[in-house]
């Protein structure tokens, strides 16, 4: 696999020598190649991350993410204000319409969240997060209230997600051709508007001549392509078949940093690497060891992450050593880290009776999850620990139904990106909330009741100390080995600018040329 991967890096080089440039972009046509192959573009009939990239594309957030601060920021959601811990008030843009001409409006809000999320019938593979909400009330057509269950302190992270439908066009389409004709075919607000789905092919937009944004999109056609493989994006971008290249691994950016008509756009996301152990022995399969927290310190002092990241990753990512991303609320930086140690790791071995080691699962999903768990096995050959890895790359929803049913033994190596959410609760929920977590390998009660605590009050001082406590409760117990925050990491044309921010989102709809 490495001879392979360094002759097409090599054949890469040589292109990047001989390539003219004469296939170089039409200003009126931006081509991206996206690593995901999306089966649709119904939003809400998904939970994968590409389903973002098209959503923000054709459809509109109720709220806007800075792309520098990150901070959420007005957009079809002109303000809000809290009438009580359990009802909150929005106002929207005035003179939005979808595509077809029909108003957006508070409705469109209603119907979005309770008949297309919340409805046990559409079975919405994101209603699990959305549970909070008792009702949503029309007040008039720029004015909704949304009553939660109890004090519910992340409802405007949520509408950094929130992509309003058509009512009246989802159910005549519905009825008239089914429900599979939404989920090849879109009607929003966005800046794009739909064109053609192919699957596995491509998806096609075109600009919205009446968005409600002045001057945006800056150019008239947009093809997004699947690629998902890595080389054959990067080639398709020296050529000139692509004008953005999506996922581009760390050993690519030497190379496209030498091409004059390239640049590599790099920003450091939300989304985080860390192994999960099977800290209770949900799995029959694991090794007792593992439930022994001497044993689980013993591989974090044995395993040095900040090597990993500099010279595995090329500096590539940003070291942590908290099990969770610094950039959202309830991440406490000032904690210690246990650190790298040989010498404790190898002195706790001992003191709980596995000296002469064992051998344990890591299953990986993804391929540069892949080079940190290899190269963290080396270390792990030191305190005679042997990692029996179990390669899921690109099969992560095979894994994750392996996984939710207890039967992921040992350690699963697992990136978590939050889905957009900038705080604890999108993370930590699904790990060790009893009993909705559905990745549970731990069962600690008093882990629980505070994220539970914190999920249910407004006091943003409180919820920080909650989280606080709760972050020392997972690393005194090494439930999680954290390594590091990701990078993402696109390959552009040089003169093509637009922003990618920390939620890992592209902002195409914005993108200028320079020349």
């Amino acid at each position: 696999m490495k001879k392979i991967r360094m002759v097409i890096v090599l054949l890469l080089t040589v292109a990047l020598m001989i390539v003219s440039g004469s296939a170089w972009a039409d200003k009126n046509h931006i081509k991206i190649g996206l690593a995901d192959v999306p089966v649709g573009v119904d939003f809400y009939a998904t939970t994968s991350r590409v389903a973002l990239y098209y959503s923000y594309m054709i459809f509109d957030p109720l709220l806007e993410r800075d792309a520098k601060t990150g901070e959420l920021k007005p957009h079809l959601v002109t303000s809000w204000k809290v009438l009580d811990p359990n009802t909150w008030e929005f106002k929207l843009q005035a003179g939005v319409t979808f595509h077809n001409g029909n108003p957006f409006n508070a409705e469109s809000v209603r119907f979005t969240i309770m008949d297309r999320i919340l409805d046990p019938d559409q079975k919405c593979p994101q209603a699990g997060g959305w549970k909070w909400v008792k009702d949503v009330e029309v007040v008039d057509d720029l004015t909704f209230r949304i009553i939660t269950n109890e004090p519910y302190p992340l409802v405007v992270q949520r509408f950094n997600v929130l992509f309003p439908y058509d009512p009246k066009w989802t159910q005549e389409m519905e009825a008239k051709n089914g429900g599979a004709y939404i989920s090849r075919h879109a009607m929003g607000t966005g800046p794009f508007k739909f064109v053609e789905f192919v699957e596995g092919e491509k998806l096609e937009l075109v600009r919205n001549e009446n968005y409600w944004k002045n001057g945006v999109p800056a150019y008239e056609k947009m093809t997004m392509r699947f690629i998902p493989e890595m080389s054959t994006r990067v080639a398709e971008l020296i050529s000139g078949g692509i004008d953005d290249a999506v996922y581009i691994s760390t050993d690519m950016v030497p190379m496209l940093k030498k091409n004059k008509k390239l640049s590599v756009k790099e920003v450091p996301i939300l989304r985080i690497f860390f192994w999960q152990f099977d800290n209770m022995g949900r799995s029959p399969k694991t090794p007792k060891a593992l439930t022994d927290p001497r044993v689980r310190r013993a591989i974090w002092h044995a395993i040095d992450r900040k090597a990993i990241v500099e010279h595995v990753l090329a500096g590539h990512a940003t070291f942590i050593h908290t099990p969770i991303n610094p950039m959202a609320f309830g991440s406490d930086p000032s904690m210690p880290d246990p650190g790298y140690d040989l010498q404790k790791a190898k002195a706790l071995m001992k003191e709980a009776g596995y000296e002469q080691g064992f051998t344990v699962s890591a299953w990986v999903v993804a391929a540069e999850y892949a080079k940190a768990t290899e190269a963290a096995a080396s270390y792990l050959e030191k305190i005679n620990i042997k990692l029996d890895i179990k390669p899921y790359i690109g099969r992560y929803g095979e894994f994750a139904k392996i996984w939710k049913a207890g039967k992921a033994d040992g350690i699963a190596t697992m990136g978590w990106g939050s889905y957009n959410i900038f705080d604890a609760d999108a993370v930590w929920s699904y790990f060790f909330m009893i009993p909705e977590a559905p990745f549970n390998y731990t069962q600690d009660k008093e882990l629980s009741d505070l994220l539970h605590a914190a999920r249910s009050t407004l006091d943003q001082a409180k919820r920080k100390e909650l989280y606080a406590k709760s972050q020392k409760i997972i690393i005194d117990n090494t439930y999680w080995v954290p390594f590091y925050a990701r990078h993402a990491i696109h390959g552009t044309i040089k003169n093509f600018e637009y922003e990618l921010g920390p939620d890992q989102v592209p902002r195409w709809q914005y993108g200028t040329w320079t020349d």
